[in-house]
């Protein structure tokens, strides 16, 4: 397994958010994302969901970052941007 510029590690991709019994019903969640980033010397790095920018960073070699956020019930995206490269992870909530 090479190493990437960026590694989302949770969301898992495609999957519904948060794991509830099938007749528990949701309007939000509080969630949580992980994710790692690394890149040779100085950079930049910013992440969000959907459309909306939620932290940036500046960071030499290496920058991670686990947090909990809370989203409305439907289906997002998950995205991390660097001038080294990016990902994006799409999931549920409820």
């Amino acid at each position: 397994m090479g190493q990437h510029a960026i590694n989302i590690v949770y969301p898992i991709a495609g999957e519904r958010f948060p794991k509830i019994d099938p007749i528990c019903s949701i309007e939000s969640a509080y969630f949580a994302a992980s994710f790692s980033v690394t890149c040779s010397g100085d950079h930049d790095v910013k992440w969000g969901f959907n459309d909306e920018t939620i932290g940036n960073a500046s960071f030499y070699d290496e920058f991670s970052a686990q947090f909990t956020w809370k989203l409305p019930k439907g289906h997002h995206i998950f995205w991390v941007k660097s001038d080294c490269g990016e990902n994006r992870v799409k999931f549920q909530i409820g």
